[in-house]
């Protein structure tokens, strides 16, 4: 058992400090073992199952969730700086204080002279820190093959194509990404028709991909997108799934029209 007695903190550096005193005894010899064990990747992965915690909650406006949910990012944040610095790779102080000078570097327009007036001149002030004084502008087959292959294939064919956009390769226009969606569309319905199973899996792969490149012509993160409309998925079946039980209705494919009438219903109430 370790003596440990917790003070609420009434400031933000106090607060963060009492966190990391937290996450060192886990991971201390007398620790959890649970805690003690986990490797950068498991606190990864553990981040952003919480991140996705978090989303749930903001899209459905609920601020308590919200709360928890940042607090136990930032717990897997510290627990991987803790990991780092057991392994003597670096200290917290290290990355932070780089971060710091980063930012302060980057926004010239904050911490500097320069003047902007909108957040498009803002993100160009930012880039040009960036690229021309850190010299981080790659070539654009580097950009792409600096994409993660580890990321899911929803994110890395938003990331993938954020990246050709940023080189001019983009629409000039939303309908032009539209007009691109229903030809994949098209092309789908053509390989079903000709019960082509092969292409029938490329098709689907092209019209995804239309779809995500809608999503980040429009601004619309993907990701979040679809995670949204999973839960609503999930909280509209759940009303539908108790509206059958208390009229006895069978979920099963002979009751199918019925089911669709209590999904109607179910959205008729803004679920």
């Amino acid at each position: 058992m370790v003596n440990y007695t917790f003070i609420k903190a009434t400031n933000s550096k106090d607060a963060f400090q009492n966190l990391y005193d937290i996450v060192t005894i886990l991971r201390s010899e007398n620790g959890c073992p649970y805690d003690k064990a986990l490797s950068n990747k498991d606190s990864l992965q553990n981040l952003i199952d919480e991140a996705y915690e978090y989303l749930e909650g903001a899209n459905n406006k609920d601020t308590s969730s919200t709360r928890e949910e940042v607090g136990d990012i930032l717990l897997n944040a510290l627990m991987l700086l803790k990991i780092h610095e057991q392994a003597n790779d670096f200290t917290p102080q290290d990355a932070i204080n780089e971060v710091c000078e980063k930012i302060i570097r980057r926004h010239p327009h904050v911490f500097g002279d320069v003047v902007v007036h909108n957040k498009e001149e803002g993100l160009k002030a930012y880039y040009s820190v960036k690229e021309g004084v850190e010299k981080k502008a790659k070539d654009p087959i580097e950009k792409i093959n600096h994409i993660p292959a580890s990321l899911p294939p929803l994110e890395r064919s938003f990331e993938l194509q954020k990246k050709l956009a940023k080189t001019g390769f983009d629409w000039p226009n939303v309908e032009g990404v539209i007009d691109k969606v229903n030809e994949e569309l098209d092309e789908v319905k053509m390989a079903l028709k000709n019960n082509d199973r092969d292409n029938l899996e490329e098709e689907i792969g092209d019209l995804l991909t239309s779809v995500i490149n809608l999503a980040r012509f429009v601004k619309v993160n993907p990701a979040f997108a679809l995670e949204r409309a999973n839960n609503k998925i999930k909280n509209r079946f759940t009303a539908l799934f108790e509206l059958a039980k208390e009229r006895n209705i069978p979920l099963d494919i002979e009751h199918v029209e019925q089911m669709n009438e209590l999904w109607d219903e179910v959205k008729l109430r803004g679920i």
